[in-house]
């Protein structure tokens, strides 16, 4: 009977002491909207240097994960270049006779993590640069971390643009923007 006093005596101690010991904490986690954009290639260049450049055009080749994307939600992203492309004599090549398109890179998720699946959508054709109106090239319904291949291309039907200028460098400068869908 003693042992079995001592042995109700010790659990009511226990179970007292836990329910006094017990303590609760609110956890909060603030969700922010993130929507970034990094470009990955500060400087892309397209050859023209053969007479095949003047009649087929040339491209910069795909380059992977040129453009990369965070965004919470769904979101657009677009390209408006800041000029013409510009000789540094101020020879001048329209801007459009350039053409852009993406198709989906690399997941940047955490090592581990599940790639949903990009469902993104891109422009039934590549869409011409532009130095007076943002070019949509991508829209997402769902948030993303994930690389854009870009291939930046002077079409065939643009490369007779480019016979009868110096040669020189053109350039100008592409801003990418990424906003809310």
């Amino acid at each position: 009977m003693k042992n079995f006093v001592k042995a109700a005596s010790f659990a009511i101690i226990a179970l007292s002491a836990n329910s006094i010991f017990a303590q609760t904490t609110n956890l909060n986690v603030n969700l922010a909207s993130i929507y970034s954009i990094e470009v990955t290639n500060p400087t892309v260049t397209i050859l023209m240097n053969t007479a095949a450049n003047f009649t087929q055009g040339n491209t910069t080749g795909s380059l992977p994960n040129h453009l990369k994307v965070s965004a919470t939600g769904g979101y657009k992203v677009s390209v408006q270049a800041s000029s013409q492309l510009t000789s540094p004599a101020n020879d001048i090549i329209p801007v459009n006779t350039v053409v852009v398109s993406t198709t989906p890179g690399t997941f940047s998720g955490a090592a581990g993590s599940v790639d949903p699946g990009s469902v993104a959508t891109f422009p039934a054709n590549a869409p011409a640069l532009s130095a007076t109106a943002p070019v949509q090239l991508i829209a997402s319904a769902k948030g993303d971390v994930r690389g854009f291949n870009v291939q930046y291309t002077i079409p065939a039907v643009s490369a007779p643009v480019y016979l009868n200028k110096p040669a020189a460098v053109y350039s100008t400068l592409l801003t990418y923007t990424i906003v809310a869908n």
